[in-house]
Parts: structure tokens; C-alpha cells; sequence
């Protein structure tokens, strides 16, 4: 008696195993990739720069850099990028998604990186030292704003005024400043502010939240700025 098709045996679909990690693959160039993990193997040159990568889509995305190519373009806002991960990842301010959330606190955030790095807050680790001084931190970002101290450099330079920063926030803030750009906006009556900080002040005017309370006689402030005034009292 014949055996019916639904019950034959199919073949593997990984029949090409890696004989380092025993991982399988279901086609050979695909090995063929992932073997160069174990070899080191960078046969994808940029002819500009010299840096080598272990696929040519790894090459393609790079060259971009040298040509100033941004083929990935926002519909919403028109901001372009070099790759449709980037773009994947910016449409998200617009949507307004946050797929990835902290099991520990329930705050949600864009991308898997900012949860990664957001986690090191509960877990009180701060993987980051400084070798000058021994501080630590639990963003690499933060180890190189930092270090921008003990060295003086101050890679961002404003174009408008010639004003140089150590720290990539202060220089976006500034460049917002001296272009009257004002991208957060209030949700509950559309005042429009040029940082984050200052539409999070904000919003305790429609909440009525005090976060800010003085130690001394217990009064609260919607802002840390007029605690500081109210705390001169007490002097």
C-alpha cells in the first residue's frame, strides 16, 4: 500500500551544519556567511577606506557613507537615511509605537538598544569606566560625552554662530535655539517647546503634579527652577 504524501517523510530543510557551533543551515552560501565568524574572513573591501565587512550588503550599506546616498525617505516628514532599518526605526516617532517594554517598570521604548541600555537602571550596572578618572556609566554614549572633558574636545561646532560642544544634546539644543525650531508639542493645548525637558515641565501645568518638594518646610514646585528660588528662603 502506497503511503499518502501528507505522511512521507520530508527531507531536512538545514542540511548544511557548521561543524564549529553545529548550527544548520537550509542553504550553503548561507554556511558559507556564517562560517566567517569563526575565520574572521572579510572578503568585501571598500575601495574608499580600506574597512572590510563578511557580506557585500554589509559593503553596500557602508559605501553609502562616502557618496552621502540616503535612499530610504520619511513620507511623513521627509528626513532621509542611508538604511531602511533607520527609517523602520523613525517612522516609530510618528507612529507613535514603542514595541519593546521594561518587564521590570512597564516603560516602553523604540528601539531594543534604549531598552537594553534602560535596563542597566535597574540592575545598578554601569559597565562603562572612564580610564581617567574611574567613573562609571551604563550608556557607552555617556562614557564618550564624558571623556570629552578630560580632553577638551568639542567635535560640534554650530554653523550659525561658531559655538563648539563636547556634548551632542547641548549642540542639538543650541542649533534649535538659534533656528526657533520647537518639535515637542503639548498634547493638551499645543504649546510647542525646544527640548523635552521643558514640555515634561509643562505638562504638570494640566496635570497639577508637584514633583518637586523642599526639604525643609515640605511646599512643592512644579519645577525644579522654582524650588531652587523658594529654597533661598530658607538661607
Amino acid at each position: 500500500m502506497s503511503i499518502p504524501n501528507s505522511q512521507m517523510e520530508l527531507p531536512s530543510v538545514a542540511q548544511h551544519e557548521c561543524p564549529e557551533y553545529g548550527k544548520r543551515f537550509s542553504e550553503k552560501n548561507k554556511l558559507t556567511i556564517h562560517f566567517r565568524v569563526h575565520t574572521g574572513e572579510k572578503p568585501f573591501m571598500c575601495t574608499e577606506c580600506g574597512k572590510s565587512f563578511t557580506q557585500k550588503q554589509f559593503l553596500t550599506q557602508h559605501q553609502l557613507i562616502h557618496t552621502g546616498e540616503k535612499p530610504f525617505m520619511c513620507t511623513e516628514c521627509g528626513k532621509s537615511f542611508r538604511q531602511k532599518q533607520f527609517l523602520t526605526e523613525h517612522q516609530l516617532i510618528h507612529t507613535g509605537e514603542k514595541p519593546f517594554m521594561c518587564m521590570e517598570c512597564g516603560k516602553r521604548f523604540r528601539q531594543k538598544h534604549q531598552l537594553t541600555a534602560h535596563l542597566l537602571i535597574h540592575t545598578g550596572e554601569k559597565p562603562y569606566a572612564c580610564t581617567e578618572c574611574d567613573k562609571h556609566f551604563n550608556k557607552r554614549s555617556s562614557l564618550l560625552s564624558h571623556q570629552r572633558i578630560h580632553t577638551e574636545v568639542k567635535p560640534f561646532v554650530c554653523m550659525e554662530c561658531g559655538k563648539s560642544f563636547s556634548d551632542k544634546t547641548y549642540f542639538q539644543r543650541h542649533q534649535r535655539i538659534q533656528m526657533g525650531e520647537k518639535p515637542f508639542s503639548c498634547t493638551e493645548c499645543g504649546k510647542r517647546f525646544t527640548t523635552k525637558t521643558k514640555l515634561s515641565s509643562h505638562y504638570t501645568v494640566h496635570t497639577g503634579e508637584k514633583p518637586f518638594a523642599c526639604a525643609d518646610c515640605g511646599k512643592s514646585f512644579v519645577s525644579k527652577g522654582n524650588l531652587t528660588v523658594h529654597q533661598r528662603t530658607h538661607v
